[in-house]
């Protein structure tokens, strides 16, 4: 296993992969604030997408795997929707008040 540097644990793959996953989340999360910010109501949007989202990723049928490996695949797809729908607009509302 190639590592980044000798102190890391992380392969030069797994660096890439995280690399990409953070420009996925962050550009999802600009155009979703764009989006909610031409609604009428933005807080309602986000709320009712998250909603919508949460339960398609708890009833999207997974391939078959472990049930541990299914509850940290849906608690990891939770936790990036919050941070998409939820959280950059709570941090967004303190920058515009201020």
């Amino acid at each position: 296993m190639k590592h980044q540097d000798t102190r890391s644990f992380i392969t030069a793959d797994q660096a890439e992969q995280m690399g990409a996953d953070m420009a996925i989340q962050f550009m999802l999360m600009t155009l979703f604030q764009l989006l909610s910010e031409m609604a009428d109501d933005p807080r309602g949007l986000r709320t009712d997408i998250h909603r919508e989202l949460t339960d398609l990723v708890a009833s999207y049928k997974l391939p078959p795997m472990p049930e541990d490996a299914e509850r940290r695949v849906r608690a990891a797809a939770r936790k990036i929707l919050n941070g998409i729908t939820m959280r950059s607009f709570e941090e967004n509302g303190v920058r515009k008040s201020s």
